[in-house]
């Protein structure tokens, strides 16, 4: 690893870690700052990793990059919770989930049989029947554009999958789970540790589907 790569990989923690101080204080300011900064600095890494040598059978950059920047427009639209802010964050973070798929599609997949849709195929149906329908239901008049939103998200997790790479897969259901707990408590039921818990989960997702990709 190279010195700008370590020293990028320590900003990213450290720029992390200040966010989800912020987002545990409620320093509206602090997080305004550090939220798109985090992302930033993770294209870096990126882009960082990508420059050391592609490892055989990673996808080009230019997908992941396109990911990130959809994510750091989705970041900056969610930093305010109007209903045409939400919706211009939903909008980005699904494009950049099939910037994702885009990315994932670039790879090559593990020899054999996808062993690992196995986990995910049943995880898809189980968390649209017990919480996507909760989600979907209580979203009034942005119902379509949350079930579009979910069912992109699940193509994303049932890809990775297909690829055989259990840390891709892992950074997937981690992105899942980030976004199943925002849908929840933006639309059914509010809980105080939400908003940590989603972007705690939000920047471990990208960083593990990043170094999946390019590791």
């Amino acid at each position: 690893m190279t010195t700008h790569l370590w020293v990028l990989s320590v900003a990213l923690a450290v720029t992390a870690a200040i966010n989800w101080s912020s987002v545990r204080r409620a320093d509206q300011l602090l997080e305004r700052v550090t939220k798109p900064l985090v992302v930033v600095l993770l294209m870096g890494v990126a882009w960082s990793l990508y420059g050391e040598g592609r490892v055989p059978g990673s996808p080009g950059l230019l997908p992941v990059l396109v990911a990130l920047v959809l994510c750091l427009v989705g970041d900056v639209a969610l930093l305010d919770s109007t209903e045409t802010r939400f919706l211009v964050g939903l909008g980005a973070f699904l494009l950049a989930h099939v910037a994702y798929i885009w990315a994932i599609l670039g790879t090559t997949p593990a020899d054999g049989f996808a062993w690992l849709l196995l986990l995910a195929a049943p995880a898809v149906v189980l968390l649209h029947a017990k919480l996507g329908r909760d989600i979907v239901r209580h979203s009034g008049a942005q119902k379509v554009p949350v079930l579009v939103y979910q069912l992109v998200l699940s193509a994303l997790l049932l890809v990775a999958a297909s690829r055989g790479d259990w840390l891709l897969l892992l950074g997937c259901a981690v992105f899942v789970t980030s976004d199943a707990v925002l849908g929840h408590d933006r639309f059914v039921q509010a809980r105080g540790w939400a908003p940590l818990t989603v972007i705690v989960s939000y920047h471990v997702a990208q960083a593990l589907i990043v170094v999946a990709l390019f590791r």
